[in-house]
Order: structure tokens, then sequence, then C-alpha cells
């Protein structure tokens, strides 16, 4: 017997008639529950939006197994009623489980948001048996208080916030950016070798709070994210040729209905030995 039935049952129970509980096919699913994802945040305020490219690397990349991770509820119609998904992370220092999952709004108010929760945080307590110390982390818009207040009343408490800041260049004045320091120079991301930049990165980020270290195969995925805009990206590199700083940029096309055209900066890193120098500031500024 699946040692999960009895949550299942839960999730079948507060569903409508006629809908089916089964795990994500992606490439039959994605359209429907990118559907889903950007009703839900329509209806709570959030800009983002989803794509079914975004959607597909999240559901067939290492960190998730589709079979045994993820559930969708879907109705007579096609429709994606709610979907859980639990994403490992099994880095030895800081194994986590990340939860995500959403109810369509008009399927809300039944407790099948509840019931999918439950579910992810038990197949997430799975898979960090054996992994002392892991935890299970869910991230929920500011502005979906509903979300937040079912998060908190099943023991989740906040614990990190994000701030995302948009720069519009047409109201700022042309600016140079100041200067590198004697021996530094900048040069496109792709011309840095990408396991150096991996390695870097791993630097970079080992002192930064909930942060782990990746992988060969985990970083691959994320410099080959469709979102991922190489020629946008640097790295400042010495006289060696060795990269002591970077940055990476991503857009996302399915927001520019909502937030206009924006390039994200969505990484930057700097070497412990080389901050305080200008580095970041210089990378920014271009």
């Amino acid at each position: 017997m699946n040692p999960h039935e009895p949550l299942l049952q839960q999730i079948r129970a507060a569903l409508p008639a006629g809908a089916t509980l089964r795990p994500v096919v992606p490439r039959v699913d994605a359209a429907a529950l990118v559907d889903l994802v950007n009703a839900d945040a329509a209806h709570v305020g959030n800009p983002i939006r989803d794509s079914i490219d975004d959607m597909m690397e999240e559901l067939t990349g290492s960190d998730i197994e589709v079979a045994r991770d993820t559930l969708v509820a879907v109705a007579p119609d096609g429709t994606a009623i709610g979907f859980a998904f639990a994403n490992r992370v099994t880095n030895p220092e800081k194994s986590r489980v990340f939860l995500f999952g959403r109810v369509h709004p008009a399927y809300q108010g039944r407790g099948i948001g509840r019931a999918l929760l439950r579910w992810t945080k038990a197949r997430a307590e799975e898979i960090l048996d054996g992994h002392p110390g892991g935890t299970v982390q869910v991230q929920n818009f500011e502005g979906d208080a509903r979300a937040i207040r079912l998060c908190e009343s099943e023991g989740a408490r906040a614990i990190r916030w994000f701030a995302e800041m948009v720069h519009t260049f047409a109201n700022t004045r042309e600016e140079i950016a100041s200067p590198l320091p004697a021996g530094l120079r900048v040069v496109p991301y792709g011309e840095v070798d990408s396991e150096k930049l991996r390695l870097l990165h791993n630097h970079c980020f080992a002192d930064h709070w909930g942060s782990s270290a990746m992988s060969e195969v985990t970083w691959h995925e994320r410099m080959e994210a469709g979102s991922v805009r190489m020629a946008a990206s640097e790295a400042v590199i010495d006289e060696h040729g060795t990269p002591v700083a970077y940055q990476i940029s991503e857009e996302f096309p399915q927001d520019a209905e909502t937030l206009g055209n924006l390039r994200w900066l969505a990484t930057l890193g700097v070497h412990r030995d080389y901050r305080g120098k200008g580095l970041a500031t210089h990378l920014i500024q271009r």
C-alpha cells in the first residue's frame, strides 16, 4: 500500500466530481499547469507569469522525479484544478526540499490546497530521510494572504524575504561604469570556462544564507535555461584569465504585458578576496 494513500484520499475527497488525481506528465500537462499558475497569479496581484518552456524545465530537471514528486488534479475538461511539486536539493551540507503548489481560483476554498500541501510535505520528509538537519521550505508571494495563512497553519514560519527592484534606464542619464582595479577586465561570459565559473559561483555563495553548492549537472541546467541571456552576461577576470566576479542576465518575455520589457540581473557574485573593490558596482553599471 502507498504510505501516502490516506493523504491521497484526503485530496480526492476535496475534488469535484469527475476530477482525476495523478502524477504530472510534463508534455501532457505543461500548458494546463501554466494556465493555472497564471490565473492564480492574476488573482492575487502577482505580475510574474509562467511559460510552457519554463514549466518544462522545472518538470524535467534533475531535482525532481515527476512520477513520485508531483501530483496534478485535472477536471474532466482538461483544466488543471491544482498541483503540488516537491523539488529536492540534496546537497549534504544543506539538504532541503522546496514545496510548490497552486489551486485554480475557481476551485479555492474547498480544502484542496491544504490536502496537496500535506501530501507534498510528507513526500519531502520521505526524500529527506537519511539527511539529518534537512529542511522543508515553501515560498509565497507577499500579496497572497490565503497561501501564507495556509502555510502558517500547517507549521511553517517566515524566515526570509526577497525584494525585487527595477531600474528604468529611460529616466536615468547615461553613466560611465566606475573603473576596475588594475589587472582586471570584463569579458563576455561565454569566453570563460564554465567549470571555473561554477566553482567561482559556489565560492561566492558559500557564505550566503540559504544557498547550496551547485553540482556540474545543476550548473549546466542553470546555464542552459531558456531565460538566460548569455550575450548580456559578463565576467571579470584577472591577468591570468581567472574569473573573480560575474553576472548572469535573464529575460522572461511572458512578463512583458504585466511588467514591461525587463532584463533581470539574476545572479551577481564576487570572489571574497575581491569584495569591496567596486567589481559588483562596475558590472551593474555596465
